[in-house]
């Protein structure tokens, strides 16, 4: 799970900055300073005493509310909910406490529990108004349509002059498909609006004229809609929600190229940096990642601050520079006061960069304490101390509970201590609070499959599908637990959504080839591979040919896997990928010599491709040559640090009769790819071996976890060496209780 990357809620938008000032003396209720302050709207002032005050007395119910609200309109809305859940649950401050933190879930993690929390207000109040409009808000963003309709109707009833839900009424009829009542609906809001005076908001103007475009193309009048959204562009030449919205449109029809001319006209037009920024991200998505740096890096140019140097920095780490990425987050953080969530993200930064220090530094000068604790627990897990971590991230979440990147974090911990029930809770967790910001759903969906939790995996798969859908990885999840299903009109339309996906059509008839060779073997998998009239010798579909020649040294046609790789080679001499295949496949065919040259030759075009140190490396053991196996296998594992070779280098060792050796490799592996069942079955046995036992149980259990083939039998042996019946979840469980209070 290396590639994972994750978004701490409150960074990636939002950050505001934080005028932070000290108390030089307070009253004898200091809340009615803090009062004073709120009536004034001066909310930044209002942390610093909120927070002393909850640390010396957390019982104090309208101080966390009023913290709450002061996070909410200071940008922070992700660590404003705990506050506010506290407050909420206060007879006291149900109803005001319950719409703040409505407002604050849909801000940071717009879900199921926005509406929970709006319920229990209108369970008390069920004709407040303003609490009516949050739930249909909260309808909204969770796609419960029917209801939002509802909701709004009964607004209406309650305030008929309310003109807000007019528009979002027409755009719920539509997606319901209810066509002839969103026309009526629609001409209702067209008389509400014309009968109103100049002053109506034009960004209630441009929703109406968005909605009449929409309406048109529901209806089947694409020309008529088109019009229409270009009348709106005419109309709201710089409506943020106006250019959005057309662009949208034309995206959806296709017209990539009109929706960026939009977009920039938008730009040329105003000025405007939501739109330069806007546009920037477009670009990323398209795949022009220097035009979307050199527009954000424009911006913060042009109109330094903290949120566009932030979005700067926030590009670079996603690309992996971190040095670049320090430098933005240095002159964001040089622009005033930090919010707290711009030095967090500094910090974790520092992290990912491998400096360690001053990223302790810089933690240890937040004074929020869950803050610190997270960027402590970033810091133990890089740096192998799981159960240290685990400790830090659970004090972190004690204080901000629906932390969605802490939460996937902490379930990473969980795994490579061993404690998988533990991440599965983990990973929920952090698809319950926002699906989008990291990798649970795709951490989560195999750990079900194990468990064989055909729907659970599914279903976190799918979680992880809506919000990254054009991931690969996600998809080639999706397919495979649902193959194992039979659910094959899942697996069609996953491998048809994957081929869609620029450079995956190899990636796609590979993963059907192998389901094709369940069923009819080798010779299936290649008429799959053959039928899918993929350029061979191009190196996007490497892993296509690769697949190929396996299949058919599977069926000994080796000269005809080797024409096939010849033909890629003469295309492309300078590839290392394709001598490396070569090599393979002259291995395949009993050619040694020959495939260490192929080996050889890949490794002068790429000195650390990792294939081919680790063809290389079976050649050398085969031939005798232990160490220097050992020695290329290492290399391998420093290129590309997969199990596969240090499984190979641990079962060396113990050929040569180096069983520590061997257990010290394994051990590492294990840390680093904690789902490696087989790999914990052959350390359990070792220590067994050398008397262990309580080590021996604990990577028994692991595997036992994973189903993996003998892990029953060797508990049993543990459990009689121990004295102990063979219980496999209770031998997990104790082992993992002592592992986690290791690091």
């Amino acid at each position: 799970m290396s590639r994972s990357r994750i978004r701490w809620p409150g960074i990636a938008w939002g950050i505001g900055v934080l005028c932070l000032v000290a108390a030089c003396g307070e009253p004898a209720d200091p809340l009615v300073e803090v009062r004073a302050l709120e009536q004034e709207g001066r909310y930044g002032q209002m942390l610093e005493p909120l927070r002393r005050m909850i640390d010396r007395d957390p019982s104090r119910i309208e101080a966390h509310l009023l913290l709450g609200e002061a996070l909410l309109n200071t940008g922070e809305a992700g660590l404003a909910v705990w506050s506010l859940q506290r407050a909420s649950e206060s007879p006291e401050y149900a109803v005001k406490g319950g719409m703040l933190l409505t407002q604050a879930l849909l801000e940071s993690r717009p879900g199921p529990d926005a509406i929970a929390a709006i319920d229990r207000v209108l369970a008390l109040e069920p004709d407040n108004v303003t609490a009516l409009s949050l739930r249909v808000d909260a309808y909204l963003a969770n796609a419960k349509l029917e209801e939002a309709l509802a909701d709004m109707e009964r607004v209406l009833e309650l305030d008929p002059d309310n003109r807000q839900v007019l528009v979002p009424r027409v755009t719920a009829l539509i997606g319901l498909e209810r066509i002839e009542e969103a026309e009526v609906a629609l001409a209702e809001a067209r008389e509400r609006v014309a009968n109103i005076d100049e002053e109506l908001p034009a960004s209630l103007r441009a929703r109406l004229c968005i909605a009449q475009g929409l309406f048109a193309f529901e209806k089947g009048e694409r020309e008529a809609a088109e019009a229409q959204y270009e009348k709106c562009l005419e109309d709201f030449p710089t409506d943020r929600l106006a250019v959005t919205e057309s662009v949208a449109f034309r995206d959806r029809l296709g017209e990539h190229a009109r929706a960026t001319e939009i977009l920039t006209q938008a730009f040329e037009r105003t000025d405007d940096g939501y739109f330069r920024i806007a546009l920037a991200r477009r670009m990323g998505g398209i795949g022009e990642p220097a035009e979307q740096e050199r527009l954000l890096r424009a911006e913060a140019e042009a109109r330094p601050s903290p949120q566009i140097w932030f979005a700067l920095a926030d590009f670079y780490v996603n690309q992996d520079r971190f040095e670049p990425a320090l430098g933005a987050f240095e002159r964001a953080l040089e622009l005033g006061d930090p919010p707290p969530m711009l030095s967090f993200a500094y910090a974790d930064t520092l992290v990912q960069a491998g400096d360690y220090e001053r990223a302790r530094e810089v933690a240890e000068r937040l004074e929020q304490p869950q803050l610190r604790n997270l960027i402590r627990g970033r810091i133990l897990l890089a740096q192998g101390k799981p159960g240290a971590a685990l400790a830090a991230f659970e004090a972190g979440l004690r204080l901000w509970p629906n932390n969605p990147a802490a939460r996937y974090l902490a379930g990473q911990a969980a795994e490579r201590v061993g404690l998988f029930d533990r991440a599965i809770s983990e990973y929920r967790e952090s698809l319950r609070a926002n699906a989008a910001m990291t990798e649970a759903g795709l951490a989560l969906a195999p750990l079900h499959d194990v468990q064989r939790d055909v729907e659970g995996a599914l279903d976190a798969a799918r979680n992880y599908i809506r919000t990254h859908p054009r991931d690969p990885e996600g998809l080639l999840v999706v397919i495979r637990i649902a193959h194992r299903a039979e659910r094959e009109g899942v697996v069609r339309e996953g491998l048809t959504r994957l081929r869609e996906i620029p450079g995956q059509a190899a990636n796609a008839s590979v993963e059907e080839a192998r389901q094709a060779a369940e069923q009819g073997g080798a010779a299936a998998a290649i008429a799959v591979l053959e039928a899918a009239q993929l350029d061979l010798t191009d190196p996007a579909q490497l892993p296509a040919l690769a697949e190929l020649v396996e299949r058919l040294g599977e069926q000994a046609e080796h000269a005809r896997a080797r024409r096939r790789v010849d033909a890629a080679l003469a295309a492309h001499p300078e590839q290392a990928d394709f001598h490396a295949l070569r090599g393979r496949v002259l291995r395949a065919a009993g050619a040694a010599a020959d495939a260490q040259t192929a080996f050889q030759r890949a490794l002068e075009l790429e000195p650390a491709h990792a294939p081919a140190l680790v063809g290389l490396a079976e050649l050398a053991a085969a031939s005798g040559d232990e160490a220097g196996a050992l020695a290329l296998y290492e290399r391998a594992l420093d290129a590309d640090d997969a199990p596969a070779p240090g499984l190979a280098a641990a079962r060396l060792e113990l050929a040569l009769g180096r069983p520590e050796a061997a257990i010290t490799r394994l051990t590492a592996l294990i840390d680093r790819h904690p789902r490696e069942s087989e790999a914990a079955l052959e350390l359990a046995r070792l220590l067994l071996a050398q008397g262990d036992v309580e080590r021996a149980r604990d990577y028994a259990g692991r595997a036992a976890w994973f189903h993996e083939p003998g892990s029953e039998e060797t508990l049993a042996q543990i459990a009689a060496q121990g004295g102990e019946q063979s219980d496999p979840e209770s031998v997990e469980q104790r082992g993992n209780a002592a592992n986690a209070t290791s690091g």
